[in-house]
């Protein structure tokens, strides 16, 4: 990670950086976990703690782990509210869980993308994705194996490597470069700059697979050029409620400040940690759908007794030979809710879901809108069934039995 964000440039070794420029930026690592990558909560925020009194401007966490923690949650908003920019990977599990620290709302969680700009499948996707970057095969340094002094080899080595913890130091380091063009701006400043200039990937807009975009350092230098640092930012809200373009004007626009052109200064002190735990499981939110993009489905399953033979799928209805643009198995616990969200295109599609156990109450399944919580298919487990359901928008779903018989249509 921290090869990422500051391996020195131009000298015919190893990798380059987004920094390469070694007098520009110096690095102080807060050690919140042990060489193997494992640790709690509680170790990584004292680091964090440890890192901002020591100076640092931006804070970069390629980990992840653990609940939600109101402790944690208020210790970062501070951090956060003192000047610092927190960037953090948003998990690797692959899924709309939430991972934290990445999805605080005072923290950009940033999601992975490979060569060719399409979204890592590891990468986790939710409401507080904030910003992408590369994550796939990035290669980078590898530290050595010791300590200073304990007569460990110290040289390290390169490699390739894959997850949203390569993609948080892509964000970090393009945070400490654009910072360091423009010092005058607050943290919040560079933030907006950041997601405001991200290159739009997905549905239009943000969404909960990229975020804002894909992170864009000259995009990002050119924003805060037309703008000064005097702009007004939005508070720590996360992800697509961070920024939102403003409504076109009807009237000439006001004359900015003119773009602060001092040399620059130290640029802030981005700190790498190693890479993350799996992320966990929990209850995650789909956002409110904006005009012309998908539309957020939660797919609920409640199990009664054991039920590993439930397994779903959604397809798209005129390929139903194709492969699942969603599905879900694996419910091995008695007496437990199963949640996931997926968003889906205006269309029409299939709900297919299998119960191979052959017996009845084990338990019910439910698809309803995230939006209002509408449900539209509901049922109970026990044997295979087919649901054929279309959207035309976020307000209006037409849905038919496995015989097409017409069972709801619009709310």
């Amino acid at each position: 990670c921290a090869g990422t964000i500051g391996a020195i440039g131009k000298n015919g070794k190893g990798v380059t950086s987004v920094n390469p420029d070694p007098s520009k930026f110096s690095f102080f690592i807060g050690k919140g976990l042990t060489n193997s990558g494992s640790g709690s909560s509680s170790g990584v925020l004292e680091a964090v703690e440890t890192c901002k009194e020591n100076g640092a401007n931006i804070i970069s966490m390629s980990l992840g782990g653990g609940g939600f923690s109101t402790v944690a949650n208020s210790t970062y908003a501070a951090i956060y509210d003192a000047g610092v920019l927190i960037v953090a990977a948003a998990g690797n599990a692959g899924t709309s869980a939430y991972s934290y620290p990445a999805s605080y709302s005072s923290i950009m969680s940033v999601a992975a993308v490979d060569s060719n700009e399409n979204r890592a499948s590891f990468s986790q996707y939710n409401d507080q994705v904030e910003i992408a970057a590369p994550g796939v095969g990035v290669k980078s340094t590898l530290p050595g194996q010791g300590l200073p002094g304990d007569g460990s080899p110290r040289d390290g080595s390169y490699d390739s490597w894959s997850g949203t913890s390569m993609a948080c130091p892509h964000v970090a380091g393009v945070a400490a470069l654009v910072w360091s063009h423009f010092p005058n701006c607050s943290n919040k400043h560079i933030r907006q700059a950041l997601i405001a200039s991200a290159r739009d990937k997905g549905a239009a807009g943000c969404d909960i697979l990229f975020g804002h975009g894909i992170v864009s350092a000259q995009g990002a230098y050119d924003y805060l050029k037309e703008k000064g640092c005097n702009f007004e930012v939005v508070e720590a809200q996360g992800g697509c409620d961070q920024f939102h373009d403003p409504p076109p004007s009807t009237t000439p626009p006001p004359i900015t400040q003119p773009p602060i052109t001092q040399p620059p200064s130290t640029p802030p002190t981005p700190v790498s940690s190693p890479t993350p735990s799996k992320a966990p499981v929990v209850a995650p939110v789909v956002p409110p759908s904006p005009p012309g993009s998908c539309i957020g489905i939660s797919v609920d399953i409640a199990t009664v007794s054991h039920s590993s033979e439930i397994s779903w799928s959604i397809k798209h209805f005129l390929n139903p030979l194709g492969d699942a643009i969603a599905s879900g198995a694996g419910f091995t616990q008695h007496d437990a809710s199963y949640n996931q969200n997926e968003c889906l295109e205006a269309g029409v599609y299939t709900f297919s879901i299998s119960d191979d156990s052959g017996s009845t109450g084990t338990g019910t399944y439910k698809l309803s809108l995230v939006n209002g919580g509408k449900v539209f298919i509901e049922g109970q487990l026990g044997n295979d069934k087919e649901h054929v359901f279309g959207f035309v928008s976020q307000d209006t779903v037409h849905v038919t039995d496995s015989c097409g018989n017409s069972v709801l249509s619009g709310f």
